[in-house]
């Protein structure tokens, strides 16, 4: 009898562990969400295990748990993992009512100049302006500052080359602008077109840096590398850095008007 009672105890002990399964899993993930709401911008895989006091994968499993069933509930709020980034964003079904209460809705209008620009730093990144403007045949300062100025390209090391240029690549802010969660969810590009960006980029590092396409690619990883170290340094020291918000495509420049646009076209054209 004494056996049988203890046996009786069994699924009751294994519904009691479940139940403490299930609530320190909710708990992790309200730490998660608790810290996505209060930094109000991406959060790092490494921020993420510091608050939860365990490992980076343990923390990613967490992060990961909240994003599904915030998908699942589909409410105003979503979120977003941008490369092994979290961050909180609303729903897109939300925004009408958001720009009603915003009254001047923002958003920045990329000239063609622009987005051809974005375009070749997007798919040949890290890549300096002179590669460029190799690239497109003509020059491409202004192109290059607006796209700074909207937070979608960022510098992220120089090349080891007379004058020691500027390595640019495209930021996160790139990423929640265009809707994609990783650089490897980019449009493929048509065949032979990458071919052929890469020729450029190849002919421009010989004739104006003296340089190899293999030492500018080992160059730009390190760059690369090492800006990112920096970065992640900085956000453990507590460095405030300028970062989006939820407001999503309302918190940037305004919109150009037509004159501004014509203008930027007609620096970008050759000289004649």
């Amino acid at each position: 009898m004494e056996d049988l009672g203890q046996i009786s105890l069994l699924p009751d002990l294994e519904e009691e562990i479940e139940e403490e399964d299930r609530i320190r899993l909710r708990e992790e993930e309200d730490l998660v969400e608790a810290l996505l709401f209060s930094l109000g911008r991406s959060v790092s895989a490494e921020e993420i295990a510091i608050c939860l006091n365990m490992g980076r994968d343990g923390a990613l499993l967490a992060a990961e748990r909240l994003r599904i069933r915030y998908e699942e509930r589909q409410g105003g709020l979503l979120i977003k993992k941008l490369e092994d980034r979290y961050q909180m964003v609303s729903h897109p079904k939300t925004y009408d009512g958001l720009i009603r209460v915003v009254k001047s809705p923002r958003k920045p209008v990329l000239s063609d100049v622009a987005l051809e620009t974005l375009s070749i730093i997007a798919y040949c990144q890290p890549v300096t302006k002179v590669e460029v403007e190799r690239i497109r045949g003509v020059k491409s300062d202004h192109a290059v500052n607006r796209l700074v100025e909207f937070g979608l390209i960022e510098e992220v090391g120089r090349l080891d080359a007379p004058g020691r240029p500027m390595l640019f690549a495209t930021t996160e802010e790139f990423l929640n602008r265009f809707g994609v969660d990783s650089l490897k969810d980019l449009p493929a590009l048509p065949e032979g077109v990458e071919k052929l960006l890469r020729e450029e980029v190849t002919e421009e590092l010989k004739d104006g840096f003296g340089l190899e396409a293999e030492e500018e690619s080992e160059e730009a990883v390190v760059n690369n590398e090492e800006a990112i170290a920096n970065n992640e340094e900085a956000e453990g020291e507590g460095i405030d850095k300028e970062e989006p918000f939820t407001k999503d495509y309302f918190d940037i420049e305004d919109r150009k008007d037509e004159e501004v646009v014509k203008e930027e076209a007609k620096a970008e054209s050759p000289e004649t």
